[in-house]
């Protein structure tokens, strides 16, 4: 990352010395910050390293090496790459990993049958059976396939581990996911902000559990007393700034008046003085020496409380970071990104009791692996290993062995012969049409089916009536590459045509979908020329993982002259992501026979064939 990435720069404001080489500053720009970052601050004197210590309010507080003065400029500059050094610090601190073991396949797991506390009758057979492993086992997989109800499990999981007294940390590789499982929480009766508290910022609702709003809850006039003094300092600032320059008019004309038959010095006049006094009028009334004292004397009350303004935020700030650590160590269950588990300075020394890894198939192993070492009595791993692994930017064997792969190939790699896997068996999201072929696929056929109101999706064009459609360009493409992407200008036309019949047609909720970035790029310009660039979503594969939409187009591109693509080819996890993606209407994009004369065998003829 090093090699191919840049740093970026966030320009600060309005510094403040909040003791002990801790200090506080406005942001200028967008809050591209977290909590644990480390980063270069780079000032008039030079540059230091400066660890973040938290972000609200539109301010950063962070830790220094050396001391800072506050009244200079000062620039924040970030590497991307902070997040590897971050974490291999972490994993260098790890003295005892007996979870990490178990979680790995390295110590086998300990599975005692219990009574389960909470009523789950309202799942079906199969999310019972995930919440009975995950309250028996040390280590349980819940494998979900698309629109299998995942999250609802994982609420009951969680409601059952609470009710057994266990503290949870629950953490994702992306907010998203972590959203929408916080959204699904805040439906139960037994939530409560506070109790739940979600470490790190977030554009979606919280529910009131997000950190920032649970200290607002609990001390939110201490919040008001720091943004007060903050203001009363900027206030206190501007005023002796004033008053300097009063004392720079008025010196020379004293200094002047020293000889003996000069004239009497001019005064300064009321409205000069009226932003550094109240009472201006009596002041302007007193000759020259006597407002050079009176200013003086009002630069130096200013400066006293400007000091003591600062000392009390200096208290204040520190009693907030000391709120923010208590409101999470009393917290029992606490949601966060992956990332933060080693990066927040607030998990450093928290410990649970169970660690529930949502979309744990796209988690990078050491990470995961950091993340059960903060439990101590069991490790539940949520996702689907048919859906996209870890995203790894580079070609390197070992880089690829040891952030490529996922948990569930490492752990489980025959899931449905496993007993600590409990798959989910039953679909709610996709027409039978389509959730079939999802199946046969990718799950041995082991779905069912239980989807509602989707048939009057699969009534609207294109192809009223039906649900699942194959439409064969059969055609040569004109085409175009860079890098590993491609472009099919044929098959652009036809899935943007496909796009406006389906918008036209009434439908409200479209994707397209394509493995290859140009191509995404060339289809949305097509959209934005029919002017329904904004009533469709396209993009490629990986952007919809965890998604749905009614209408999905999705257009594979190959065809001849091209070459085979491994990345369509040889990618099942691919596949499955965009063909599972539909709720009522799947439309695939394709020149059939060159699927066919490739590999007729291969996954994407196969598809073709079923999906015909």
């Amino acid at each position: 990352m090093r090699d191919s990435a840049s740093a970026f720069e966030i320009p600060l404001a309005r510094g403040e010395d909040l003791g002990g080489l801790r200090y506080g500053f406005a942001l200028t720009g967008p809050e591209r910050l977290a909590p644990g970052t480390a980063c270069a601050l780079v000032t008039a004197r030079g540059e230091q390293r400066v660890t973040i210590e938290r972000v609200a309010d539109e301010r950063v507080t962070f830790g220094a090496e050396r001391a800072i003065d506050t009244s200079q400029a000062c620039t924040l500059v970030v590497a991307p790459w902070f997040l590897y050094e971050r974490l291999q610090q972490a994993l260098d601190g790890i003295r005892a990993a007996p979870l990490a073991l178990t979680l790995f396949g390295k110590q086998a797991p300990k599975r005692v049958a219990t009574e389960l506390a909470r009523d789950h009758a309202a799942l079906n057979a199969s999310q019972r059976a995930a919440v009975q492993l995950c309250a028996d086992s040390e280590l349980a997989f819940v494998w979900g396939p698309p629109g299998t109800g995942k999250t609802v499990t994982l609420v009951h999981v969680i409601d059952e581990l609470v009710a057994r007294g266990e503290r949870v940390l629950i953490a994702s590789t992306t907010n998203a996911a972590i959203d929408q499982l916080l959204a699904k929480l805040a439906t139960r009766p037994w939530f409560a902000p506070g109790t739940f508290v979600r470490i790190g910022r977030s554009e979606a609702e919280t529910f009131g559990a997000e950190l920032a709003d649970v200290v607002d809850r609990r001390h939110g006039a201490r919040r008001d007393e720091l943004a007060r003094l903050r203001r009363r300092i900027g206030e206190v600032e501007h005023e002796v700034r004033h008053a300097h320059a009063l004392v720079g008019e008025l010196a020379p004309a004293l200094t002047a008046q020293q000889q003996l038959f000069a004239a009497p010095p001019p005064r300064l006049r009321a409205a000069g003085l009226a932003r550094v006094f109240a009472a201006a009028d009596a002041i302007a009334a007193l000759d020259a020496r006597g407002q050079l004292r009176a200013i003086t004397e009002r630069i130096a009350r200013l400066e006293r409380v400007r000091e003591l303004a600062r000392a009390r935020v200096v208290t204040r700030a520190a009693e907030a970071r000391d709120l923010e650590a208590r409101v999470v160590a009393e917290a029992r269950v606490v949601l966060c990104t992956l990332a933060n588990t080693y990066v927040s300075p607030l998990l450093a020394h928290e410990r649970f009791d169970a660690l529930i890894a949502e979309e744990a198939g796209m988690a990078a192993l050491p990470a995961l692996f950091y993340a059960a070492t903060l439990c101590a009595r069991r490790a539940i791993m949520v996702g689907d290993p048919r859906q996209l692994p870890p995203i790894v930017q580079s070609n390197d064997d070992d880089v690829r062995r040891a952030i490529g792969r996922s948990v569930f190939d490492v752990t489980v790699p025959e899931p449905a012969r496993s007993p600590f896997v409990a798959m989910l068996d039953v679909q709610y999201r996709m027409h039978p049409a389509i959730g079939s072929l999802v199946g046969t696929l990718f799950y041995g056929g082991r779905l069912a089916h239980a989807a509602e109101q989707v048939d009057a999706i699969a009534a609207r064009a294109p192809f009223p009536g039906r649900a699942l459609v194959v439409v064969d360009t059969k055609s040569t493409c004109e085409r175009s590459a860079k890098g590993s992407s491609r472009v099919n200008v044929v098959s652009a036309e036809r899935t943007a045509e496909l796009a406006l019949e389906a918008v036209r047609g009434g439908s409200t909720s479209i994707a397209v979908i394509t493995p290859y970035a140009a191509q995404a790029v060339a289809i949305r310009r097509l959209l934005a020329a029919r002017r329904i660039g904004d009533a469709v979503e396209c993009s490629t594969i990986h952007r919809f993982q965890g998604r749905e939409c009614d209408v999905v187009l999705i257009d594979l591109v190959d065809a001849h002259p091209m070459r085979p693509s491994a990345l369509v080819a040889d990618a099942p996890n691919l596949l499955n992501v965009s063909i599972s993606r539909a709720r009522g209407k799947l439309v695939i994009v394709a020149d059939v026979a060159y699927f066919d004369a490739v590999d007729p065998r291969g996954l994407v003829a196969t598809m073709l064939r079923a999906a015909r």
